[in-house]
């Protein structure tokens, strides 16, 4: 029982330390690709910190595997892109990338952070259609992606799937098409902004 017992508890450990150098690898590729390389943006963040990416500028952690739960970095400067590595911060519950100059799409693993609860990218310049796999994201309470070149349809799983979202703001984007029925589904949903774009008929109420 002993040997069984110690087997457990190193399997835990190497778990732990294995999830913890997933998420310190994760912030890594973020910063390259959301940076340029200028080193005057996210300086603390950096590979020589000996694990302590919990103490980084933005970053916050939670548990005894010190997961990231929270990316808080709102007018930082930062004119890249978003990684798709993004979506490997599994436990991530907030996600504030607002005020900067971040382009290109917004990456499709985003879909894969299951417990995030508030997603604010406003006012960047992310372009594209939204990714229809973000329904996904099923925990949400806040997204908020306005002010953005944002185009394409709002995916119609939006209704049918972010089930606790109490407010959706998509306005100053170049979405067009019909606003999805399914977005009556919504019955939590407290604010609801399309202004601004160039989308068709009647907001479902």
């Amino acid at each position: 029982m002993r040997s069984v017992c110690l087997l457990l508890l190193s399997a835990s450990m190497f778990f732990s330390a294995l999830t913890a150098a997933d998420d310190e690898a994760t912030l890594l590729a973020f910063k390259a690709a959301a940076t340029h390389g200028n080193a005057d943006v996210l300086a603390s963040w950096n590979g020589s910190s000996n694990g302590e990416y919990c103490s980084w500028e933005g970053v916050r952690c939670r548990g005894r595997h010190r997961r990231v739960v929270a990316l808080n970095l709102p007018s930082h400067g930062l004119s890249g892109v978003l990684s798709p590595a993004i979506g490997n911060l599994s436990s991530l519950r907030i996600l504030d990338l607002s005020s900067n100059e971040l382009a290109g799409g917004i990456p499709a693993n985003i879909g894969r952070l299951r417990h995030l609860h508030i997603l604010n990218l406003s006012s960047n310049a992310f372009w594209g259609p939204l990714p229809v796999n973000m329904s996904s994201c099923t925990s949400l309470v806040f997204m908020v992606l306005g002010s953005n070149q944002l185009s394409g349809h709002v995916p119609t799983e939006s209704g049918n799937k972010l089930l606790t979202l109490r407010i959706l703001d998509l306005q100053k984007n170049n979405l067009t098409g019909s606003t999805p029925a399914s977005l009556r589904n919504l019955s939590s949903l407290a604010v609801l902004t399309l202004a601004f774009n160039q989308l068709e008929g009647i907001i479902p109420g």
